[in-house]
């Protein structure tokens, strides 16, 4: 999408999922940021790309997670008392992620699920994209 904003949260639950990131797209380019964001999401789809996750010391998640911008905080992800701390680190499509959460297990599957990008927001630097099930 020509446009590199730092994730900071995500919802992946069916009642409204979305994921947010750090900093702002102009009002005048948000259709075409998002007609962007949508042709970006079908080749990705289209590719079929394995999820992988493993658990890695806590020192190499942050470098890989870290590695384009300073997104993530991994004490928020390890336990203080742990003297060898791992995080889970999920990867899709070459991105890096901490996360606990459950995933697909590849890029293809949002295809079979009927999965899309809905739409975006910007409010107070923060763009939330939203995402999920196309509508009927």
């Amino acid at each position: 999408c020509e446009k590199l904003l730092p994730p900071t949260k995500g919802y992946h639950f069916m009642d409204g999922p979305y994921v947010e990131y750090r900093g702002n797209i102009d009002v005048k380019e948000r259709e075409q940021f998002l007609e962007k964001l949508k042709v970006a999401y079908q080749e990705l789809i289209e590719q079929d790309i394995p999820t992988q996750i493993q658990m890695l010391p806590a020192k190499e998640a942050e470098n890989l997670c870290n590695r384009l911008a300073q997104n993530f905080n991994m004490s928020d992800f390890t336990s203080p008392s742990d003297p060898d701390p791992k995080v889970r680190v999920v990867t899709v499509a070459g991105w890096y992620c901490p996360c606990g959460g459950t995933h697909v297990r590849s890029t293809g599957e949002l295809k079979e699920r009927g999965w899309s990008v809905k739409g975006l927001r910007c409010k107070k630097g923060v763009v939330r994209v939203r995402y999920g099930p196309k509508d009927d």
